[in-house]
């Protein structure tokens, strides 16, 4: 992976955290952020894939970053 390619794509994961807290936020406002909201549960669910995508990303940039150095 090259590093254009991973700002690309976690710049993707960005926007759609973003979005996701958009969400969240309003159904806070109205009160249903809550489990027994399934669009709720679906949104913290793809949340936290995406946080964990985030994550494995970066660990694997920074390993080829430091192997190249």
């Amino acid at each position: 992976m090259e590093f254009e390619e991973y700002n690309s794509i976690i710049s993707g994961i960005t926007d759609e955290l973003q979005k996701i807290a958009d969400r969240t936020a309003n159904q806070a406002l109205v009160g249903s952020a809550n489990s027994a909201n399934p669009m709720f549960v679906a949104l913290m669910q793809r949340h936290a894939q995406l946080t964990r995508l985030s994550s494995e990303l970066t660990e694997r940039m920074i390993a080829l970053m430091s192997n190249g150095a």
